[in-house]
Formats: structure tokens, sequence, C-alpha cells
């Protein structure tokens, strides 16, 4: 793939993904609750009675979530953190699709994808599924399987010889002092 095409399309993919993380990040901390139904109908997926469920809601999806958004935007408009920040995504949306998939099959579920934007009751480990998970997941693997390449042994002599100038640089810093005598 064309090196600035490829640049572009994981540059929007980042910043699509990071509208979803940080947004959604942000409402499970300052609102725990959306896991009980509080925010999308039929979203009741835990019962939030207890303050430890309520802080471990806005620890794993509000904190963790938010800083996978930020992670999305630093690779989006950084591009040294661009490959590691496609790298998460691949790797985090292959886990949630392949254990959803494989919770709901363990569960003896009947139907394992729901194309909808208004989650049926009971459905929305087939709705989280069939609306984020898979489709980003197939979109993050083709990103990274068709990521331009380049000649590394030159990429890799050019970063060695950047340590090697500023291991000089340093060593040059670093001057024997003669003990003070006292």
């Amino acid at each position: 793939m064309n090196p600035k095409l490829h640049g572009r399309l994981t540059q929007v993919f980042l910043v699509a993904n990071s509208l979803f993380w940080l947004p959604w990040g942000f409402i499970n901390l300052v609102w725990p609750r959306s896991w009980a139904g509080d925010v999308i109908p039929n979203m009741d997926v835990y019962v939030l009675s207890s303050a430890v469920a309520r802080t471990e809601v806005r620890a794993m999806y509000g904190g963790l979530q938010m800083a996978v958004g930020v992670f999305a935007l630093l690779g989006a408009f950084r591009p040294r953190y661009r490959d590691a920040a496609l790298v998460l995504f691949v790797l985090a949306l292959t886990g949630l699709s392949l254990c959803r998939f494989g919770g709901m099959v363990a569960e003896g579920e009947s139907s394992f994808l729901t194309f909808t934007t208004n989650i049926p009751p009971g459905r929305y480990n087939q709705v989280g599924l069939a609306m984020y998970e898979l489709p980003n997941m197939v979109f993050a693997w083709v990103l990274l399987v068709l990521r331009p390449r380049g000649d590394r042994s030159v990429i890799d002599a050019e970063e060695v010889a950047a340590l090697r100038a500023e291991n000089e640089r340093l060593r040059t810093q670093l001057t024997v002092r003669e003990p003070d005598s006292a």
C-alpha cells in the first residue's frame, strides 16, 4: 500500500477509535451506572449496587478506556507512535472479538451477531461484536498487514548511528573530576 495513503487511513482509524474510547471512558468515569442500562437502554450488563463495583467500572471502563483513547490520538498525530497504537488496537480488538465470541459459545447463545443501533434485551454482546469489535478488528488487521515496510536495515543503521552520536555527546559531558582536597 502507498505509504501516504496507509498513514492517512491509519490516522483516520485511530482518530475514529479515539472518538469512541475517550467519550465512553469519560461517561463511565463520571457515570458508572452506564453499564446498568442508565445511558443506553437494555445495556444492563452489571448490577452496580456496591461502591466496589462502581469504582471498578470507573477504573477499567473509565480510566483505562480514556488512556486507550489518548494513545490512539498520540498514534494518529505522532508518526513515531503510529505503529504501536495500531498494534495495540489489533491486539485489543482481536482479544475482545475472540473472547466475546468464545463467551457467547460457552454460554450457549444461539446467535452471535446483531446489527442494530437499538440493543434488544439480552443482546449486548451480539451488538458489540457486530457493530464495533469485529469490523474494527478486521480493519485494524488489514492496516497492519498492508503497512509499508521499507528497508529496515537502512533505518536500523541510521538509528544505531544516532545512538552512537548521542552516546559520544554524553561521554564528552562526563569529565573526570579530581577529588576535592580537604
